[in-house]
Parts: C-alpha cells; sequence; structure tokens
C-alpha cells in the first residue's frame, strides 16, 4: 500500500480513523482508491478517493468545480422525481475542516473523495437487453435531469474531446513523424480512416448546425459509467463526471450506443441490433423527447462516427507509444483501436436496421407519459425536440 494515499484520505472527513486504502478499478486516465474507516469491530465506512491527471485534465480545480455544480443540480432533480439522491447522484467528501472539497499535496497534485455507493458495481461490457436497457434508462435520466442546467456556469475540462477532425490530423501527424517505428503496423487502419474523411468534416460540421443544440453531457458515456445496484439489478448512478461539459447530445448517445456493441476490449463483436434495440430504448425513453428531428436522424450515424473517432484516438496512441491510454503490454492499444474501426465499418452495413429501431424507440418516447418534469422551465418543453412553442 501506497503512504501517501493514506495521507491524503486521512485529511477528508471519512468517518473516522483510516483503517486501509487499497487500490480500485480498471479506469484509464485517474489513480483510483477505496478507503476503509472506522473503527476496528465496529461501524466502518467507505469512499472513494482519487487524484485528477493532471497531464489529461490542465485544471484539475475546474473539473471539481464542474462536479459540485452538477451533483447538486442532479441531487435537486432526485429529490423533486422521489428519488434516492444518496444512491443515484455522487456526493463529493469535503476536508476533515469541511473547507473545501479537494486537498492539494506537497507536489501540487489535486484529490478528491467520493462516499461510496455500497453494494452497486459497474460492468465493462453489456451480455444483455436487459442489462443494456438498464445502463441506458440512467444515462437518459441522467441527461433528463440535466436539460435544464445553466451552461455558462460549466467550465471546459477537456478541450476537442470530441473533435474528430481534429484527431484525424493528430493521427496523420503521428504516422508521418512514426517516433517508434509503428506507422507500418496500421497501414490498412490508415486507408480505412482516410476513406472516411469526408464523412468526418459533415459530421463536425453537423454538431455545430442549428439542428444540434448545445447542451449539458456527459461527454464518456462508455457503459461502465453506470453503477449497477447489486440487489434490485437497476442503474443506479452515473459516475465518472470529469467530462460533463456543454456539448451535443449526439456524442453521448452514440457514444453510449457504441460502447453497448463493442463487446470486450480488444476483442469487440458484430453489431448485435437485440442488444441496440435495448439500449436506444432504454435511452430515448428517458430522454428522446428532448432531440430535435436532425438528433433523430443522426442516432445511427452518432454511434458509427464515435466508433471511427475512437478508433482513430487509439491508433495515434498506439504509434505515438501509449502516451494517453495505458496498456499491459504493447500492441493493446492498436488492438483496441481495431475494434472500433471494425465496428465502425459493420454499422456501415447496417445503418437501415438500425435507424428503424431508432425510430420506433423515439415514436414510444413521444408518447402522453405519467413522468415529465415538473419545474416551470420544464413545462415548456414538449416533444419538438425541446423547443419551446409560443
Amino acid at each position: 500500500m501506497e503512504a501517501r494515499p493514506r495521507e491524503i484520505a486521512e485529511r477528508f472527513e471519512v468517518g473516522g480513523p483510516v483503517l486501509s486504502v487499497d487500490r480500485h478499478g480498471e479506469g484509464h486516465i485517474n489513480a483510483t482508491y477505496v478507503v476503509t474507516a472506522g473503527s476496528e469491530g465496529g461501524a466502518r465506512r467507505r469512499s472513494v478517493l482519487q487524484r485528477i491527471n493532471r497531464r489529461v485534465f490542465r485544471d484539475p480545480e475546474a473539473v471539481i468545480r464542474n462536479v459540485e455544480r452538477v451533483t447538486a443540480h442532479l441531487r435537486s432533480k432526485a429529490n423533486e422525481e422521489g428519488g434516492n439522491p444518496e444512491r443515484e447522484v455522487l456526493r463529493l467528501v469535503r476536508t476533515a475542516d469541511g473547507a473545501a472539497p479537494l486537498v492539494r499535496d506537497g507536489d501540487g497534485e489535486v484529490w478528491r473523495c467520493y462516499a461510496m455507493i455500497e453494494r452497486a458495481a459497474a460492468h465493462s461490457t453489456m451480455t444483455n437487453p436487459k442489462q443494456a436497457r438498464t445502463v441506458a434508462t440512467a444515462f437518459g435520466r441522467f441527461l433528463r435531469r440535466l436539460f435544464d442546467f445553466p451552461l455558462q456556469e460549466l467550465e471546459i475540462t477537456l478541450p476537442g474531446l470530441h473533435d474528430t477532425v481534429a484527431h484525424l490530423t493528430a493521427l496523420r501527424d503521428v504516422a508521418r513523424d512514426d517516433p517508434l517505428g509503428r506507422a507500418s503496423e496500421v497501414q490498412e487502419e490508415l486507408a480505412l480512416v482516410e476513406a472516411r474523411r469526408r464523412p468526418i468534416e459533415t459530421w463536425t460540421d453537423l454538431l455545430s448546425s442549428d439542428g444540434v443544440p448545445t447542451r449539458a453531457i456527459h461527454s464518456d458515456t462508455k457503459v461502465s459509467n453506470v453503477l449497477i445496484d447489486e440487489d434490485t439489478g437497476r442503474g443506479v448512478c452515473v459516475i465518472d463526471l470529469d467530462t460533463v461539459m456543454p456539448g451535443p447530445t449526439l456524442v453521448d448517445v452514440g457514444d453510449f450506443t457504441r460502447s453497448v456493441l463493442t463487446g470486450q476490449e480488444g476483442v469487440g463483436r458484430g453489431v448485435d441490433l437485440a442488444l441496440f434495440d435495448a439500449a436506444v430504448r432504454g435511452y430515448l425513453g428517458e430522454a428522446g423527447w428532448l432531440l430535435t428531428e436532425t438528433e433523430v436522424e443522426n442516432v445511427v450515424p452518432a454511434t458509427r462516427m464515435i466508433a471511427l473517432e475512437l478508433g482513430i484516438r487509439f491508433l495515434a496512441d498506439h504509434v505515438a507509444g501509449d502516451r494517453w491510454f495505458p496498456v499491459g503490454s504493447p500492441g493493446e492499444n492498436l488492438a483496441r483501436g481495431r475494434v472500433q474501426l471494425d465496428l465502425a465499418r459493420r454499422i456501415e452495413e447496417r445503418e437501415d436496421e438500425m435507424d428503424t429501431i431508432v425510430r420506433r424507440a423515439v415514436a414510444r418516447s413521444r408518447r402522453p407519459r405519467r413522468r415529465r418534469p415538473t419545474t416551470g422551465d420544464a413545462l415548456r418543453y414538449r416533444i419538438d425536440g425541446g423547443r419551446t412553442r409560443p
């Protein structure tokens, strides 16, 4: 056990003396630990301690400010809807003196701590439609509850995260420079990507068009970012809020459906229409009434384009020397990239079938529902994609 995480944990209000600090999870970015505090033989409380990766997030304090604002909003919404905020929303733990939700150590590293949501776990892949729909519902609920969040209160924590053209340019540049002699391994993949340059440019233009409004989005809706209740099987809480920023909803919807279809990292699978149907029905069942017609028409292209974007990022990182996505051995990012590019290609072959599924799900989501947001602003929203009517 490392000494520093324990020292940091003791500076937070974790519920008593720190008994243990253990590494946790397989996240690509931040270092995460589980802190157990309390008394030997008595009551104990667990917390999640994280060191924010400053190489990725250049302003860690902005990340925490965003999380504070977003979780406060989500807790208010959960209360309005009769939910359970303690299980449905992350809660930052403050320092022992109550002064702040973060600790900065002697090296300038920024640490934060969350209350543990017990008897709930994340899953990296979806194995059946029921599970996919459960996670989809949680993400859809997350989007719905944030639909009226004031965008001016959100700071940009990771600029260019979903700038696909910029990622393509970065791949071209690193393949040209070829610092480790790996470019020869990705020539086939480079050709596949270059053949889709025009759709990538069209996608980028679409995201800035009038038909795709900017909203508060998660920006990293992979399936492992939802905790599933071990007792009820319900998706209870959306986690990893570091990239909640203003952005197009299509990015969140597309990234989630891509994640459902991906399967095991480095292995992948074909386009499972049953999983896609469950994912779309769950997500749009909660938030489909918010979508504009342009967004509805582009759910499937979004799934394909986010897979292509992630494939580009994995390839670029492989050629550069695995600087962004950690690997256990050389070649893992190449395998990950190939899985995503193969998924994008397979989606191209089944877009018509997938679009029919989306249309059915949207139609269901726009039927009269017993539950809708109850705030004054929400009452002005209708099934016309979130636009107000005169």
